[in-house]
């Protein structure tokens, strides 16, 4: 096995063995997502002891980083983290530096990951030595305006008591948001969540 190939192998073992242990020890994570992780883990495990080329090693560790790639989260950090103390150099994508840079996220999970571990996160070193202060409170601030968007809609369509057709799929990842992020009894009343589901359970019978 060539040099550059070698360290493909060696790469992508120890992103496994890096997230395999990030993911055992989550606490956000629930069992069948951890399941999900180990089996995929596994599996790449058995494709490496066939005969790969570098492009397919390559083509494997593009595989399991999209997630890490492309989430924000307490793991996600300590994940890049690890991977960066034990000298493996991929390039990351940083999901909380396009939402300082666009001043939005580029997809609503991000957004929910965000708006529920960014009290966390911001007090995390690999945070302050990414972001300077501003760059933080205005993180912080896109965070707030997202939230305050998706509020907006909700109760127009409380208002309204009904969802416009172009706006079903935002109502859908309104509603999706301020459950995940545990929002909906810091801004509505108990009859009040319940029409937001009627009107939603309304409209897809339609």
């Amino acid at each position: 096995m060539d040099d550059e190939k070698q360290k493909c192998l060696k790469r992508l073992l120890m992103t496994i063995e890096v997230q395999n242990g990030i993911i055992a020890d989550s606490k956000n994570f629930d069992n069948p997502t951890k399941d999900a992780f180990i089996n995929h883990s596994n599996q790449i495990k058995e494709l490496i002891r066939g005969k790969l080329t570098k492009a397919q090693l390559k083509s494997l560790s593009s595989e399991i980083l999209t997630f890490w790639k492309e989430s924000i989260g307490p793991e996600v950090e300590l994940f890049w983290s690890e991977l960066e103390n034990k000298g493996v150099d991929f390039e990351r994508k940083d999901e909380l530096d396009f939402a300082l840079q666009k001043g939005r996220f580029r997809r609503v999970n991000q957004g929910i990951d965000a708006r529920k571990h960014w009290g966390s996160l911001k007090e995390l070193n690999t945070i302050s030595s990414r972001f300077s202060f501003i760059e933080i409170v205005k993180i912080s601030e896109v965070i707030e305006k997202e939230e305050n968007i998706r509020l907006e809609i909700l109760k127009k369509s409380l208002r309204k008591n009904s969802i416009p057709q172009t706006q079903y799929l935002k109502f859908g990842e309104c509603m999706a948001y301020f459950g995940r992020c545990k929002l909906f009894d810091k801004y509505f009343s108990k009859n009040e969540i319940e029409n937001l589901h009627q009107i939603w359970r309304n409209f897809s019978r339609a």
